[in-house]
């Protein structure tokens, strides 16, 4: 699909231009990423490890781009393991972050992104362990199809304006979320229909 703005391949929808242009993403992890996210992007992509902290972060950074005569949506990433039950997401997760996990390459990265930045509050850097171990520091979203659904409505309700998804192994994965979770979201009313 190519377009003024965008040449994509295996896309299957036109990217949505924002006042006649592509949209503007950007991190707002530290002081100065979220002033320069604020003042020039249209959507701010951060952390959101804690969804208590998390929703105060969303009303801060709306607020801080209202102050400059803007509107922003913020977004977050997110891993997902979906199984048909809780035990079978879980034990895949042990099974990937367990013995197998590359725990050296796990602290080498959190070295390179935590040490300089100020995208992660330090006192969840434990917890963040896990979760580079899992999904690049993301949202765990891991569960069954009800689960997955219940945490991506929590991310919504926190106000967040959308995720991104990644799975261990995308082209096995994504058609089980897809039949199983988008269904429900679009009954809750969190995802239009296709």
């Amino acid at each position: 699909m190519k377009t003024e703005h965008f040449d994509l391949k295996g896309a299957e929808s036109l990217p949505k231009p924002i006042n006649g242009r592509p949209p503007i993403l950007n991190a707002a992890g530290s002081g100065l990423g979220r002033e320069f996210a604020t003042r020039n992007a249209d959507f701010l992509f951060t952390s959101a490890p804690d969804l208590a902290r998390t929703k105060d972060e969303i009303v801060a950074l709306k607020e801080q781009a209202r102050g400059k005569g803007r509107e922003v949506e913020v977004l977050t990433f997110s891993h997902v393991v979906c199984r048909p039950t809780e035990k079978e997401a879980q034990d895949y997760v042990d099974y990937f972050t367990g013995d197998n996990a590359d725990w050296d390459a796990v602290d080498n990265l959190m070295n390179l992104q935590i040490s300089h930045a100020q995208s992660f509050p330090h006192d969840l850097l434990m917890q963040m362990r896990q979760l580079f171990a899992m999904g690049h520091g993301g949202v765990p979203l891991i569960g069954t199809p009800e689960q997955v659904a219940d945490k991506i409505c929590d991310l919504h309700a926190a106000g967040l304006g959308g995720t991104t998804l990644s799975f261990v192994d995308y082209t096995k994965e994504f058609p089980y979320f897809r039949d199983n979770v988008l269904p429900i979201l679009e009954a809750r009313g969190i995802r239009q229909p296709d």
